[in-house]
Parts: C-alpha cells; sequence; structure tokens
C-alpha cells in the first residue's frame, strides 16, 4: 500500500499532516514516577502515556529484525507522517524499539564502531536521535526499548569469556555477571551518545526500557531439570529440586541484573526513568508463578515477576503486555496470574503500564468493529486492575499495513486499519479519560 493512501486512511479521527521541523526549539518537561503515577516535574500534574507502537522490520536472512532506524532503511518521512498524526488525535508517546544486533553483524547498532560515539553505529543513532527530535518537535514523548547488548568486540570483552556454570541460552543475560556487565555499560553508553546529540530534548526520552519482555527460558539450564544447584547474581546457592528456590533464583537474579542496569542509565542521565517490559503468565499457558516448573500445557517461558520487581529492584516503571484472547478473557484474571491484583498478594509499589495493548483479528472473527469496541472495553477495565494502568500504547501503529508478513504482524490490527476504527475509540481527542 502506499503511503498517501495509507496516512489518509486515519481521517476518520485526525487529518492529513505536513512535514513538521525536524528539531524541537526547547526540550520537554522532563517526566519522573513516584510510588504511584508519572508525572511531569514542572507542572506537578499527573502524566498518563498514551499512543502507540512504531515498528518497521527486515529480515536479512537470519529471522526478522527491528529495522525502524537502520541505516538506509529508516524513513523519515514515515516517522514524521506517523508522530504528526499521533500528535493531532492528542497521543503524547510513541514506542520503539532500538536493535542492538547479532551475531551475524548484518543489522543494528553493533555494525560500525565509530571513534565519536564509542562501539555503536554513529549512522544507526543519528537516525534514533532524529525521529526523538522529530518527536519532541510534536509534543510526543519516545519510549526506546533496549532488547540485550551489541556483541562486537568491546562489549564482547566486558562480557568476557567464562560463563555461569549450570546456566545456559537466553537464560546468561539475567544470571551471568560478565553479560550484565556488558549490557550495564552498553546502556551507560548508548543513553550518553544519545544525551550529547539530543541535547535539551534528551529529556523526550519517557524511559529507558531495559527489556522488552523479560522472560526466563525454562527449557535450559538451569531451569530445565529438577535437580543440581546454581549460584545466582547475587552469590547465593539455590537449590534446583525446589520451586521455592528455583523461584527466587529467578526473582533476585532479575532484581539484581535490573540494579546493575539502572545503575548503566544513571551513569549518564542519573534523572531519566528506566521501565521493563513483561508478558504475562497467561500469555504463555501458566497459572502463576510456581517456579518455572515444567508445564507440557505452556510455553517454555516464565516471566519476571512485576510485584517482586518492583518491589525490590530500583526500577521505575513496569510495563505489562496485554492481549485479549477471546472466550473469557478479562483483563483483571490475565494480570492477576502475574499476581497484579490477585488476591492475597501486596499492591504494586511502583507504577504500571499497559506498553503493548493488542487485537488479534482471529480472536475478533476479522471484524475491526468489535476489536475496537473490546479494545476500549479493556482499557478500561485496566483502569481498577491492582493500582490501575497508569498508560497504554497500541499495538502497533501501521506495521500491519506496512510489514504484514514478517513476524506475523498482518495477524494484529493497527490503529490505521479501516480508517482508523480502533483509533476511534482509543484517541484522546475522542475520549480524553481513558478510564470512561
Amino acid at each position: 500500500m502506499k503511503r498517501t493512501a495509507l496516512m489518509a486512511g486515519i481521517v476518520l479521527v485526525g487529518g492529513l499532516m505536513g512535514l513538521a521541523p525536524a528539531h524541537a526549539d526547547a526540550g520537554p518537561d522532563r517526566i519522573k514516577a513516584d510510588a504511584n503515577r508519572l508525572y511531569d516535574t514542572v507542572t506537578g500534574a499527573a502524566f498518563t502515556p498514551r499512543g502507540a507502537n512504531y515498528i518497521r522490520l527486515a529480515d536479512a536472512g537470519h529471522g526478522p529484525y527491528h529495522s525502524t532506524f537502520e541505516p538506509g532503511q529508516y524513513s523519515p518521512t514515515d516517522a514524521q507522517g506517523a508522530l504528526n498524526q499521533l500528535h493531532h488525535d492528542g497521543y503524547n508517546t510513541v514506542r520503539v524499539f532500538v536493535d542492538a544486533g547479532t551475531w551475524d553483524f548484518d543489522h543494528g547498532l553493533d555494525t560500525d564502531p565509530s571513534p565519536d560515539a564509542p562501539w555503536l553505529n554513529k549512522a544507526y543513532l543519528d537516525n534514533l536521535v532524529d525521529f526523538v527530535d522529530r518527536a519532541a518537535a510534536d509534543g510526543v514523548y519516545v519510549l526506546p526499548t533496549f532488547e540485550y547488548a551489541p556483541m562486537n568486540k568491546h562489549y564482547a570483552d566486558i562480557a568476557g569469556g567464562a560463563r555461569n556454570p549450570n546456566v545456559d541460552s537466553t537464560n546468561l543475560w539475567y544470571m551471568d555477571r560478565g553479560m550484565i556487565a556488558a549490557k550495564k555499560a552498553y546502556l551507560t553508553t548508548i543513553v550518553a551518545a544519545l544525551g550529547s546529540r539530543l541535547g535539551a530534548n534528551r529529556t523526550d526520552i519517557l524511559s529507558y526500557e531495559i527489556d522488552n519482555e523479560v522472560f526466563w527460558q525454562t527449557d535450559a539450564a538451569p531451569f530445565a531439570a529438577m535437580s543440581g544447584t546454581v549460584v545466582g547474581v547475587d552469590g547465593l546457592t539455590y537449590d534446583m529440586s525446589k520451586p521455592a528456590d528455583r523461584q527466587q533464583a529467578g526473582d533476585a537474579s532479575l532484581v539484581w541484573y535490573i540494579d546493575q542496569a539502572v545503575a548503566g542509565v544513571h551513569a549518564s542521565d542519573p534523572d531519566a526513568l528506566v521501565s521493563i517490559g513483561m508478558f504475562t503468565n497467561n500469555a504463555v499457558g501458566r497459572a502463576g508463578f510456581d517456579g518455572m516448573l515444567a508445564d507440557p500445557g505452556a510455553r517454555p517461558m516464565s516471566p519476571g515477576n512485576p510485584v517482586a520487581i518492583a518491589k525490590w529492584s530500583d526500577i521505575d516503571v513496569v510495563d505489562m503486555h496485554t492481549y485479549p484472547s477471546g472466550g473469557g478473557y478479562t483483563p483483571a484474571a490475565d494480570l492477576a496470574s502475574s499476581d497484579l491484583g490477585r488476591a492475597g498478594v501486596e499492591p504494586m509499589s511502583k507504577p504500571y503500564v499497559i506498553g503493548e495493548l493488542g487485537a488479534r483479528k482471529d480472536v475478533y472473527g476479522n471484524s475491526v468493529t468489535a476489536a475496537a469496541l473490546d479494545m476500549r472495553d479493556r482499557q478500561i477495565q485496566t483502569c481498577s486492575v491492582d493500582k490501575g494502568a497508569r498508560g497504554w500504547l497500541f499495538w502497533t501503529y501501521d506495521t500491519d499495513l506496512v510489514d504484514p508478513d514478517l513476524a506475523s504482524q498482518g495477524l494484529f490490527y493497527s490503529l490505521a486499519d479501516n480508517s482508523g476504527a480502533i483509533n476511534g475509540q482509543l484517541a484522546p481527542i475522542v475520549r480524553a479519560d481513558p478510564c470512561r
């Protein structure tokens, strides 16, 4: 579909847009968080993130990756069009993914170490900065998500060659001190690089999200077997034959990892918010936190525990992801599977947002009208779960129209679908109060 046709298709709620200036004149107000809310540090008013995930994908032959800011693929025109439309419709936040790269070294930040942005791809950084500047000019905050870390020689050297014994696969990112040190160094470097390039607009970065969906791989060590021990990054030894020990090994290691990552961000921007994302137990077929036990009815994944993370770590905001699955689905039950609002569990001690609120087309019988009304209702319902969600970002802005064949994005509705049908229910200019 041509871009002009796509943008014209959103006129139901917003109007067509011209190109806005690429640079804002002054930095946006810094957003901070307390135990219950996000707030504007200048006005003191509550800040409620509302917007969408802006996603572009590509495949270099190894599987889909986030290409939004990839040199040669980043489109300032597309980005500006989306930001203008979000601004027009009253949204204030856009979530994006920053690609650290892979061991193939053919895309992302790890492909072109440069002397003035140490060990990170300068052209990639320039594209990300361009996007943030444009967003700031449109009054839209940016929530960038930083998965893993680049593994070019610099960060590989920081990680070192020795790994935590009895830990394997992606679990190493959260249970190996060398891998965590590499992530911490990456965050310090990229926050500094962005700050020096953005200047006053560095405050347009709403939060540095250190993981999209943090989870334990239950079919990999140390959780794949019900025997043996593992030494967590906290230095304590855990017995893998005991469910309570297994769960504590995961929870305590994530807290240690998060605190290191937060320290990495704050080394370059002491006032920045830091967030972490995760799906629910329900999303992978689990009823709750059980020590990462094998379950033939569940996917081999166990998410982070948001209540424990909020209570014990230095994280500022928790980002939960919810996708209605039909039948008797309710946001309350979905989030309760991960202890938010669960009876007998203490309330969240930090604010949470719904960073991915999404709608699978098949759940709604391919009726965008049904999806639009349900997205409105589900948003409202999350306002009363635990202390209540403090923000919502829809998945996605338009990816099913632009990249439908990559990462199954054609299965999901976007804000741009069918003349903005879902947008017509979620946009702040339509519903100023997201909880009514």
